[in-house]
């Protein structure tokens, strides 16, 4: 085991609970990503510099840490449940069901490999090409590429240029390969032309209880059907919904191509995902409406899903709306309230000129965030039902921007979110639920130091308990007391 640091010395109150602080020092910075396997009981955490990567695998029974020897030619890291291969392979589950357990899991120049902990060492799991062919040897960050289609076992999807490659994990462990045809959306206004791949949607499309895969390729939903014998349809299906969706061609809106930003539309699909809890998949679609190449309105209009004899559909309108005469950083959409209908919350700022001014003298600029929550009639009002305030530190010289710590997090395991926020990187506010209203207007104070940087703060419930935790990284660029740590705040079981 490598050196570590614990302290479990300071409990913070916290209306009338308390949080348990945990300080674990890591062998590099905690500058990359954070996953949680949570059914292990393990957070695997990554770092980087300019020359090297790291990995490092925090035992949360004990806080004892694990380096990991990274694959060489991994590119991401991720979770996944999978069949025992090791027992699947020998006489102990012969006629039985074969165990799952959850393991790290790396997508590869030629595949998936998988940790093994026992051995300490990752060994191949499957191969496959994918998008992935050229190394980023400084760098291993967290990856969506695993899936959950229906059953115990998670599937791996590997986009590529032409095809995304679905992987089936099979009762004994094994794969079943379904090359999909849907190819890699190309960027090429630059003198490189760039590749990504497309975002999958999991939805279950024609209603058969079995979750289909969908993605958008030139303005159209593209869905491939999940089979009653859990395999897939290789060639999408094109849906007649009537919601309108920009091409990529639309979207391209550069002067460069002879037109101008001024009086343009982009519509792009946000999610789909359940809004109004009725067991309906719906749609969000995001609307950019342009002034020119910095001012931008966006809207975030709603369709609510009909069951039809044939499946999913859509209105062509939308059912309800946001505005916002900003530009949001993010957007969560999630039951903030616990009364099973999705809210909004959209961190923005305005990309304007007294934006860039403010940068330049005072090397700040402010972050609004703004609440929406869908009433009982299925309609989000049209404005903010709770707004907060906070501020981005811009470094020109450094060309660097630090975002605030801004979470929501089940303090109680009620459902009910507190508001969480970082002010002058030395304090945590804390907003809990309260009736009437969203969050109380006076939060309850800790003094701590915060990382520079909170963007890659994590809440995720660390001990089982139905609350949710904190966990703070802190990188090399944060002070020397808390330079390359993790700090742990814990609900007490």
């Amino acid at each position: 085991m490598s050196r570590f640091l614990l302290l479990v010395l300071m409990c913070f109150p916290l209306a009338a609970k308390q949080l348990d602080k945990v300080t674990i020092a890591l062998e590099h910075p905690a500058n990359g990503n954070m996953v949680h396997l949570d059914n292990a009981g393990l957070l695997a955490v990554s770092g980087f510099s300019q020359f090297d990567r790291w990995l490092s695998l925090v035992n949360l029974a004990d806080y004892q840490v694990q380096p990991i020897v990274i694959p060489a030619n991994a590119q991401y890291f991720s979770q996944a449940s999978l069949v025992d291969h090791h027992k699947a392979n020998t006489s102990f589950a012969a006629g039985r069901a074969f165990p799952v357990h959850q393991a790290l899991v790396f997508l590869t120049l030629d595949g998936i490999s998988v940790y093994n902990a026992e051995r300490m060492q990752s060994e191949p799991l499957l191969v496959s090409p994918s998008i992935y062919r050229v190394l980023d040897k400084n760098r291993l960050r967290s990856g969506d590429f695993v899936l959950q289609l229906g059953s115990d076992q998670a599937d791996f999807l590997l986009p590529d240029f032409n095809q995304s490659h679905l992987f089936r994990q099979q009762p004994d462990g094994s794969f079943l390969q379904y090359s999909l045809n849907i190819g890699a959306q190309v960027t090429s206004w630059r003198d490189s032309p760039s590749y990504e791949p497309r975002r999958h949607f999991i939805v279950d499309v024609d209603l058969d209880g079995r979750l289909d895969l969908a993605f958008i390729a030139g303005g159209k939903f593209q869905v491939f059907y999940q089979l009653a014998d859990g395999g897939f349809n290789t060639e999408p299906v094109t849906q007649n919904w009537p919601v309108s969706l920009s091409t990529e061609q639309e979207a391209d809106q550069r002067n460069d191509a002879g037109r101008s930003y001024t009086g343009q539309n982009i519509d792009s699909l946000r999610d789909i995902i359940d809004i109004d809890g009725d067991g309906v998949a719906d749609l969000v679609v995001n609307r950019e409406q342009l002034a020119d190449a910095l001012e931008r309105n966006n809207s975030f209009r709603v369709h609510f899903g009909l069951r039809t004899a044939t499946g999913l559909h859509f209105n062509a309108e939308p059912d309800t709306r946001i505005t916002t005469d900003t530009s949001p950083i993010d957007v969560v959409i999630a039951d903030f309230n616990a009364d099973g209908r999705k809210d909004f919350y959209i961190p923005s700022t305005h990309f304007g000129v007294g934006t860039i001014v403010r940068v330049l003298l005072r090397g700040s600029a402010n972050l609004d965030i703004d609440f929406y929550l869908l009433n009982e009639q299925r309609q989000y009002s049209s404005k903010a039902d709770f707004k907060q305030n906070a501020t981005i530190d811009v470094s020109i010289s450094n060309l660097r921007y630090d975002m605030p710590l801004f979470e929501l997090a089940d303090l109680d395991g009620s459902g009910q979110l507190s508001l969480i926020v970082g002010e002058g990187g030395d304090e945590l506010k804390f907003y809990g639920p309260e009736p009437g209203r969203l969050f109380s207007r006076r939060p309850e104070r800790v003094k701590l130091d915060l990382p520079r940087d909170a963007r890659k703060v994590l809440v995720a419930d660390l001990t089982g308990n139905g609350k949710d935790d904190l966990v703070l990284p802190f990188d090399a660029q944060d002070a020397e007391q808390t330079r390359n740590q993790l700090l742990l705040l814990l609900n007490p079981k």
